[in-house]
């Protein structure tokens, strides 16, 4: 691991309204930060990026994986929708759900309280309650973080800067010491659009994305360790938006598959040099 990173163990903290049963490893650096030039910034106003639906957009017989890194520039975001969340990625719209990453706010109704916490969700076609896994450890405004996620045809699972978090079963009991749950999803393909920054344009994310990738695959433990360094596996890769165009209002995929239509977010440049020993890939791929 680069010498930038610092791995901290940090007990959750406990307020009366926030239930608190076990410590969370969380990699907490404010040196943390993708290997890139630039980033995309959405304002949380009304900003997204929307690429066109595509078959290896969605879920399919092998599974699938998305992986990002994110910049909140807030806890508590001003669009909302739900019990206090905004989605930062996904692929669904009425009657077309699919999949979808979310964050909450840090106040939020749900109870008990889910602050800051990232989640991963399939969904039935029609909608209504989605399942999935989801991270939640503490976080500072400002602070870069790489969410994979991975499904395969029972299971979802996430991970937060390389580490596993957990696992969720989805469609029946997973029998791998995945938390079981009673909603049963069937994903299924759809045509609404990939959108970054939102999902259905109901809630709006404020911060920076950078590096979103997916594959029509669920990587292993292994294979998620060497995309955090930035060694990108390259079986399965269908889509790899490096976000570091810097300029104009497309972003490209550098497998040459993609591009997306950029609606008001605006491109920033990153403060800080690369990570140590990460690799930089640009749009073309180089």
């Amino acid at each position: 691991m680069s010498k930038a990173m610092r791995l901290a163990l940090s007990p959750a903290k406990c307020t009366a309204t926030i239930l608190c049963t076990f410590l969370v490893p969380s990699l907490i650096s404010a040196d943390l930060h993708p290997a890139t030039t630039n980033y995309l910034q959405f304002s949380g106003d009304g900003d997204y990026v929307e690429i066109p639906s595509a078959p290896d957009l969605s879920f399919g017989p092998a599974g699938f994986t998305v992986s990002a890194w994110v910049k909140p520039d807030t806890l508590e975001f001003r669009r909302t929708e739900g019990s206090g969340y905004v989605y930062w990625m996904g692929k669904g719209e009425p009657s077309r759900y699919e999949w979808a990453a979310r964050m909450y706010s840090y106040t939020n109704r749900e109870k008990p309280p889910r602050p800051n916490r990232f989640s991963f969700y399939l969904f039935n076609p029609d909608g209504g309650l989605g399942e999935g896994s989801y991270t939640q450890a503490p976080i500072r405004a400002g602070e870069w973080i790489q969410i994979t996620a991975w499904a395969n045809r029972r299971e979802t699972a996430i991970y937060r800067n390389g580490e596993y978090v957990r696992c969720d079963e989805y469609n029946g009991p997973a029998g791998h010491g995945c938390q079981a749950h009673e909603e049963r999803i069937h994903p299924a393909p759809g045509n609404a659009p990939l959108r970054l920054g939102t999902r259905d344009r109901n809630s709006f994310f404020q911060g920076g994305l950078a590096q979103v990738r997916i594959w029509n695959r669920a990587l292993g433990p292994e294979e998620i360790q060497k995309v955090f360094h930035g060694d990108i596996p390259q079986g399965g890769l269908v889509a790899e938006f490096p976000l570091n165009e810097g300029k104009a209002d497309i972003i490209h995929d550098a497998t040459g598959r993609h591009q997306g239509k950029i609606i008001g977010a605006r491109w920033a440049a990153l403060a800080e040099q690369p990570v140590a020993g990460a690799i930089q890939r640009d749009a073309a791929g180089r």
